[in-house]
């Protein structure tokens, strides 16, 4: 499953970075399990200072930009929270989160 991420959306946030290919497969699997449905991710980002904590961007016409974050534990992805990007979670979720933009 590819994802396709633009550089402005990348560099939206210096406290991320783009996933890699596996934890890319890997997480966005867990939002599938979660949500049901990738068709609208338009972003996967991992934080630079804590690499178990990710979030997955997701845009729809209904609510907006939204963030769903995600924590590596035990060999898997967990989901964590969800909400409007930079609005959600803890503050190191927040901001994770902006990378969503």
């Amino acid at each position: 499953m590819a994802l396709a991420v633009s550089p402005a959306t990348a560099a939206a946030g210096s406290s991320a970075r783009a996933a890699t290919g596996s934890e890319r497969s890997a997480i966005v699997a867990s939002f599938i399990a979660n949500d049901g449905s990738s068709s609208e991710v338009h972003g996967v980002y991992v934080s630079r200072s804590n690499s178990s904590l990710a979030v997955v961007c997701v845009r729809t016409p209904e609510a907006g930009t939204q963030a769903f974050v995600f924590r590596h534990v035990s060999r898997s992805w967990r989901y964590v929270t969800s909400g409007s990007a930079g609005s959600a979670g803890s503050s190191a979720d927040r901001l994770l989160e902006r990378a969503c933009g």
